[in-house]
């Protein structure tokens, strides 16, 4: 490397292919992974979301029983404030 007949192209085409043949190394493991189903693409389970029935609406006059027998609505909590950390003094010299 040390050589003067060493050219800046051949040095720079060794660059890029230190920095592609681990790239292509980690995306083939990456493939095969998926391939041999050991790992599961999440746009493939939003696909199966997707895919499943939704389930039968309830008949009008089920709706309106149900509707009559509605709970009623629960009180939350009272929220808890958080105190703020006190801050330290700056001391004058």
């Amino acid at each position: 490397m040390n050589e003067p007949s060493t050219s800046p192209i051949i040095m720079g085409l060794l660059f890029v292919l230190r920095c592609l043949i681990p790239l292509g190394i980690l995306f083939g493991i990456s493939y095969l992974l998926r391939r041999l189903e050991l790992i599961v693409d999440q746009s493939e389970e939003a696909e199966a979301e997707e895919e499943q029935p939704e389930p039968q609406q309830a008949a009008p006059e089920a709706a309106e029983i149900f509707a009559e027998e509605a709970p009623a609505p629960v009180k939350k909590p009272k929220s808890v404030k958080k105190k703020k950390p006190a801050t330290p003094k700056k001391k004058e010299s």
